[in-house]
């Protein structure tokens, strides 16, 4: 049974965010909150590599769509509040700042992790819950580039999801997000060519997306004013940033040559208790990209593939450029280049460290000339 409650960590968090927009004034930093506490556990405490025994499909998914539920309910009790007080404005910068900070936390995560999920179904119920997910972090249509792009891509120069050598996180999520909206973009108009159709028309789904987007905020505003709207599309614009944050230190640094199957050595695996149950396993990288139909609970923990600690820590020393670089990443990435790259990934791996300024830790495994 523990193995089926653990997965509704990521609605708890939600839920705690909720009471505090309908507590009001401070309690609006509840939500965020959550990151701390969290946070700690995930450091502290060992690793989890035990597999799921999980054999009722949906009981096992009644979380994911529990989350859906509180997320509109996140969101409309925001709206609901910014109107009961009178409009946004009236509250202080503090509360302000609590909000897009709960906002942003609570739709970047656990939110992207079972958008994630459910974007990767085949029924039509959970790819729309997936799109009302998405289009609360300003991306309906991450499937898109994310099946099409990334799933194919990874580790490529063509992947925007794939963080450079020498690259930090203040500078990856306007790249990743950019990437993201320009790849969406151009699969959707070679669809709309290839069925005979111009790109500015009713079925573009891209200008749908963004007519989603409107609609959200439109509805917010209705409720909680034209301030609530306003303050929610700041949350979304924050949201996005810091999700790909997040993505920032899932395929960190890693090299494939263009062309070649990527294997379960070109994923790094972040295998804490507290982040496997609320990012629903995603984080149990290697497993869902040699099957990305596979559900959550049916992923098996990679033990012998590229490992890194917590993605708490790690997104906590990446805020510090030269702490995550020297303490976190370098050891591992040399790791990788000697025990897992192939002859010809290491070729790519040292011009990538030349590009970044970095050490060239694989000078003594070179060719000789």
């Amino acid at each position: 049974m523990l193995d089926y409650l653990r997965y509704y960590l990521g609605p708890l968090s939600v839920a705690v965010g909720l009471m505090g927009f309908a507590l009001g004034d401070a309690w609006v930093w509840l939500g965020f909150g959550t990151y701390f506490v969290l946070a700690v556990f995930d450091i502290l405490l060992p690793r989890d590599l035990a597999e799921r025994h999980m054999n009722n499909p949906l009981l096992a998914d009644l979380p994911l769509y529990l989350h859906v539920f509180l997320m509109v309910g996140l969101y409309g009790t925001f709206a609901w509040r910014a109107g009961v007080d009178g409009g946004v404005q009236h509250w202080s910068v503090f509360n302000l700042v609590g909000a897009i900070a709960s906002l942003a936390w609570l739709s970047a995560v656990p939110n992207l992790p079972i958008q994630h999920e459910l974007l990767h179904r085949r029924d039509s119920f959970s790819r729309g819950c997936a799109y009302l997910l998405g289009g609360l972090y300003g991306d309906p249509l991450r499937g898109l580039p994310h099946i099409h792009g990334h799933h194919i891509h990874l580790g490529t120069a063509l992947d925007a999801d794939t963080a450079v050598r020498g690259e930090t996180m203040y500078t990856f999520p306007f790249r990743a997000t950019l990437g993201s909206y320009r790849d969406a973009i151009r699969i959707e108009g070679e669809r709309l060519i290839k069925q005979g159709h111009r790109f500015w028309s009713v079925g573009n789904r891209c200008l749908q997306a963004l007519g989603f987007e409107i609609l959200i905020l439109v509805v917010i505003g209705l409720i909680g004013g034209i301030g609530a709207a306003l303050l929610a599309l700041a949350a979304i614009a924050a949201t996005k940033l810091v999700l790909e944050a997040f993505n920032y230190y899932q395929h960190y640094g890693i090299v494939r040559v263009p062309g070649t199957k990527y294997e379960r050595r070109h994923l790094w695996n972040h295998l804490q208790p507290i982040v496997r149950a609320l990012a629903v396993e995603i984080t149990n990288h290697s497993d869902h990209h040699m099957d990305a139909f596979k559900p959550f609970y049916r992923l098996k923990p990679d033990v012998e593939g590229p490992q890194m600690p917590s993605v708490f820590l790690c997104f906590m020393a990446g805020l510090i450029p030269p702490l995550w670089f020297r303490l976190i990443l370098w050891p591992r990435l040399r790791d990788w280049d000697r025990r897992f790259a192939t002859p010809e990934e290491r070729e790519l791996a040292r011009a990538a460290n030349r590009r970044a300024g970095w050490p060239d830790w694989l000078a003594d495994l070179a060719p000789s000339a």
